[in-house]
């Protein structure tokens, strides 16, 4: 689909002739002047986008301009939002055809790397990676990479687990025992 179809689709919508931005006064004249939505500046935005939270076609709007539009705020998104939308699209994308693909292949003869071995230890006590993280004083993403990267040595992409999960498969293929101890038998009293 071409740009003036899509638009064409957007124009066709039932509620496009209710659309806020579309308002007029008592005498015919525009409640908002075109140029609120495309005068950068913060408060011009800040206003615009409130304006956008009352129309009955921001959802189709906003479909439209991230596929189309680069300027001007549409569908309550700024420019810099709209990107930023774009950007996270294609990253689950990319994400979902990586995780639809191929398996990533275990490596077998793990071990962990010492930066894995020290993030096995600090999860086995709290499961979260963003506790891990401030526990071991390193930032969130280096922590989410290195964890990234064992799951992939374990054979597995690192949303598929939940933490625990990959916990108790790290520990099953180093051979060591659960991270729960084992009860102590209780001695006779002689």
């Amino acid at each position: 689909m071409d740009r003036n179809a899509a638009l064409a689709e957007l124009e066709a919508h039932p509620y496009w002739p209710l659309r806020v931005c579309a308002e007029t006064d008592e005498l015919g004249e525009p409640a908002y002047k075109t140029e609120l939505f495309f005068t950068p500046g913060a408060l011009n935005v800040e206003l615009a986008k409130t304006v956008c939270q009352g129309c009955p076609v921001m959802l189709a709007c906003r479909q439209y301009a991230l596929v189309w539009e680069n300027e001007g705020v549409w569908g309550g998104l700024s420019p810099d939002e709209r990107r930023a939308e774009r950007r996270g699209q294609r990253k689950r994308r990319a994400r979902l055809a990586q995780q639809a693909g191929a398996r990533p292949k275990p490596v077998s003869n793990w071990k962990p790397s010492p930066a894995q071995a020290t993030l096995l230890k600090v999860l086995a006590k709290q499961p979260d990676l963003r506790a891990a993280a401030v526990e071991m004083d390193r930032p969130f993403p280096n922590v989410q990479w290195v964890y990234s990267q064992m799951c992939k040595q374990l054979g597995f992409h690192q949303d598929e687990l939940s933490v625990p999960e990959v916990l108790e498969r790290a520990n099953s293929r180093l051979g060591a025992a659960p991270s729960t101890p084992a009860p102590v038998p209780l001695k006779d009293a002689a």
